[in-house]
């Protein structure tokens, strides 16, 4: 139950840019198939949370708990970093704005392939094993990181509230993941 809880925290810290929310809003907004590109955008979303879950079940099996908690630290570091980096990610052209269905899922689908909350899911599941609670939190997290650029629209990501709700995220972040680097070393118990 706790792979459930830090996947969610996790997640939704991850997902404090809103880059996923801006780009499901921009999309709903300029397609009448308004159901389907939602119920696609969680699928590809859920598909890949699961294989990232998956491959971090796998690998709990397969590493040793401090290698798991090193992983771990890296996914939250690099997850802070990507908070903080100027790119947008996972913002397409216009084609993506009038793709076919199955075109549009294809892209989501390669587009969130190895995203950082991926990364995260498959971490976290690695230390527990819990790769389906991971998935779970994982989605419940990144839904409630989208919900407000979707309530708001996509320039509520350009507001001084938001950017230090990012900040605020990634600072959270890079603590969490030095302090479970230097549990992984002993350094702290």
């Amino acid at each position: 139950m706790d792979a459930i809880m830090l996947a969610l925290v996790a997640v939704l810290l991850a997902n404090a840019d809103g880059r996923s929310g801006i780009l499901l809003s921009r999309l709903l907004s300029a397609r009448p198939d308004r159901r389907v590109v939602f119920g696609i955008a969680f699928g590809a979303f859920l598909l890949n949370a699961i294989i990232a879950a998956t491959a971090g079940a796998i690998a709990n099996r397969m590493i040793g708990q401090g290698v798991a908690a090193l992983l771990v630290a890296f996914a939250m570091l690099s997850a802070a970093a990507a908070l903080l980096w100027r790119g947008r990610g996972l913002l397409f052209d216009d084609k993506a704005l009038t793709a076919t269905p199955t075109m549009l899922a294809g892209r989501l689908l390669i587009a969130q392939f190895g995203d950082r909350s991926h990364f995260l899911i498959g971490a976290l599941a690695a230390t527990s094993g819990a790769g389906q609670w991971a998935a779970a939190g994982a989605l419940v997290g990144w839904t409630l990181a989208m919900l407000p650029f979707l309530a708001f629209g996509p320039t509520l990501a350009d507001r001084r509230a938001a950017h230090v709700v990012r900040w605020a995220s990634a600072v959270i972040l890079t603590i969490w993941g030095l302090r479970t680097a230097m549990g992984a070393f002993g350094l702290i118990g």
